[in-house]
């Protein structure tokens, strides 16, 4: 077989295997920790994505002896503007990130129930492998694939067959998330290219997503412990 078709194959197996686990997390709702309709109902499921993934984009290519166009580091690059960027966005994104869970949990803090709080080990597991899911996720689409398709492509043309596969994932999350993919991916590529190494991506795609679920579990959590002890204070009054 030759190399072209190679990786055709390896790159199709992967993502047409993880679209169809995100197509039946979203069936049997597990796709998201919460959404506007409040904690996720199905959390084994939401496991077995992220795990699923994990085997998809982090173990798949060392299957198919594909590593060699992965860098996650370069140090002869540290000194380069990228990098100022890059941090410069981390931490910015720190700061927003938050901002726009307490906006989202506005919208949806009335579908929170406290009886329906995940359990702390659930969560400690589930943030584990939820930021090994996005380095390896990060690591096939910003590594794998778009060094890989700047050899066949060019640049440009390897930049919009990332973004455009990267956003067409997002279709089982809502028209709104597709759209917001393409500019989110086109700078996630343009960091790596310059950067020469994914690293960019991962810090910056984990500071806008960890930070912001934190927040919102934090949130509602404290507002559904008032809520609960404001129910009991109710309860234990005697009429005089």
């Amino acid at each position: 077989m030759s190399c072209k078709y190679y990786l055709i194959l390896f790159y199709s197996i992967s993502y047409l295997l993880f679209a169809l686990l995100l197509w039946l997390s979203k069936a049997k709702q597990g796709l998201r920790l919460f959404d506007d309709k409040g904690l996720v109902s199905n959390p084994a499921m939401l496991v077995v994505l992220h795990i699923g993934g994990i085997i998809l984009f982090g173990f798949v290519p060392f299957i198919f002896d594909h590593s060699y166009s992965f860098v996650l580091y370069r140090s002869d690059t540290m000194d380069n503007p990228s990098t100022w960027v890059t941090l410069l966005l981390f931490i910015l994104l720190l700061f927003v990130s938050p901002r726009i869970a307490e906006k989202k949990y506005g919208k949806s803090a009335a579908n929170f129930r406290a009886d329906a709080f995940p359990e702390i080990k659930f969560i400690l597991v589930y943030f584990i492998i939820r930021i090994l899911f996005i380095c390896v996720y990060e690591s096939w689409f910003r590594g794998y694939l778009l060094n890989d398709s700047i050899i066949s492509l060019g640049p440009a043309l390897a930049i919009l067959l990332n973004v455009t596969l990267y956003s067409l994932l997002h279709i089982v999350n809502g028209r709104d998330e597709v759209i917001a993919c393409i500019p989110f991916g086109i700078l996630l590529c343009c960091l790596c290219i310059w950067q020469g190494a994914v690293w960019p991506a991962i810090f910056i795609h984990l500071a806008l997503t960890v930070p912001y679920e934190i927040r919102f579990l934090r949130k509602n959590n404290i507002d559904n412990s008032k809520r609960y002890e404001n129910f009991n204070n109710r309860s234990l009054r005697i009429p005089g």
